[in-house]
């Protein structure tokens, strides 16, 4: 896929008009589609659940990157005189033939799985899939489970993922079209517009990392993606605001730089999502239901701009202020599923009794129905140094395994009351 996607991207620059451009954008699209899910998938296969917030946001950073060298690059590259080539069929074909070369890289060193690692010796082999153990999540099994798509569909979880990111992809997509326009319109040249595009990605890498080990150290996911939506809360309120003179360029690039926060939140519901989903088909389907999801919300944000709104763009901004507002409303949704608790308000009453009985407080009940503790240590979302405290207690003999007897089967969630929700 990434050798396609590096073909069809230099064939972009045969493009004579727009109805081969969107052509060719479409095609290149449809291989892009795989990558994202596909580091989503190795995250699982390799490692923890304490461990898949940091990786997933070590490789989605990498956007802040491209913003920031990308942006010099493209600037450097356009500069280029040329009688036969434009600027912009320069830039295809540099990037093209750098993701060509890139794919044998990837073909020759990234493994299928840990057992099929040729870097790892047998030994390490077993020792990689043993340590997925405490996950509960299963491991890749090749065999497509129609009853893991059923769970999948009929999981109100999954369905909360999807809307999370549908809508966080809303503004993304509208804000990472519209942004450069609007960086323009505070009355920079076009040239200078790809600059200013920098700290924006810096912004964005700086925010996805410190977002994600914050998630880490503090084992929760869900107050993080709700303190991450009031900074571009703020930054849309300012631009909203705020006359677009010359004299207010500071501020309005300042409004513009907060509001970049927003690429933060996508990783953290990638793995929010991904620690509680288990099961082989069942987590490649929800996967691929929540990049539905953000490529529906990419095709609807750009839509919500009208050229003729210019500078402004006023409802399009308005419609992400919005969006971010029921984001947090969202994610409060989510903890309370997965809880099983609801805050005692005459609103909540009416969900109390059937949300009392979901998730983490139904698994603890059917352990106790089948004689086994209701009460189980979550190791999967634990310190290495925590865990070694662990061994050596069950070592002495003090404390007991909980990693219960359905790790490794290829069953979801839903179906092993051993699994851990978490948020």
């Amino acid at each position: 896929m990434v050798l396609c996607w590096g073909i069809t991207l230099c064939g972009m620059s045969a493009a004579h008009n727009f109805g081969g451009l969107m052509a060719a954008r479409f095609i290149l699209g449809s291989f892009e589609a795989s990558v994202a899910p596909t580091f989503i998938a190795l995250v699982q296969m390799w490692y923890r659940r304490s461990e898949q917030t940091n990786r997933n946001a070590a490789w989605y950073s990498m956007l802040g990157v491209v913003n920031i060298f990308g942006s010099l690059l493209s600037y450097g590259l356009a500069h280029i005189k040329s009688d036969v080539l434009h600027s912009y069929q320069i830039i295809f074909l540099f990037c093209g033939c750098l993701t060509v070369a890139f794919s044998v890289v990837v073909f020759i060193f990234l493994p299928d799985s840990p057992m099929s690692a040729r870097f790892l010796t047998t030994d390490d082999k077993l020792i990689a899939v043993e340590r997925l153990r405490m996950n509960q999540q299963g491991i890749a099994s090749g065999e497509w489970r129609w009853d893991h798509v059923k769970d999948c569909l009929l999981d109100g979880k999954t369905w909360l993922w999807v809307s999370l990111l549908t809508a966080i992809s809303i503004p993304s997509g509208g804000i990472s079209t519209f942004g450069p326009l609007i960086v323009k319109s505070f009355g920079f040249d076009s040239f200078t517009t790809i600059l200013f595009n920098m700290p924006f990605g810096a912004v964005q890498m700086v925010a996805t990392i410190g977002g994600a080990i914050a998630a880490t150290k503090y084992k929760a996911k869900s107050p993080i993606l709700a303190i991450l939506c009031i900074p571009p809360i703020i930054g849309i309120s300012l631009l909203l605001n705020i006359e677009y003179i010359p004299k207010n360029r500071g501020l309005l690039l300042f409004a513009y730089y907060i509001t970049s926060v927003y690429p933060a939140i996508s990783p953290l519901i990638y793995s929010w999502s991904g620690q509680n989903t288990a099961g082989d088909t069942k987590r490649k389907v929800t996967t691929g239901m929540l990049f539905i999801g953000a490529s529906a919300g990419n095709i609807i944000g750009p839509n919500l701009y009208k050229p003729s709104e210019a500078p402004h763009y006023t409802r399009g901004l308005r419609s992400n202020l919005a969006l971010f507002c029921v984001i947090i409303i969202l994610v409060g949704l989510g903890v309370a599923w997965i809880r099983g608790e609801i805050v005692d308000t005459a609103a909540s009453r009416i969900l109390a009794d059937h949300l009392r009985t979901v998730l983490n407080r139904r698994h603890a009940a059917e352990r106790v129905r089948m004689g086994k503790s209701a009460q189980v240590v979550d190791l999967s979302m634990e310190s290495n140094k925590t865990l070694a405290k662990h061994d050596n207690a069950v070592n002495d003999g003090k404390t007991a395994g909980t990693v219960g007897d359905k790790a490794f089967d290829d069953v979801t969630d839903l179906r092993n009351e051993d699994f851990i929700y978490v948020y």
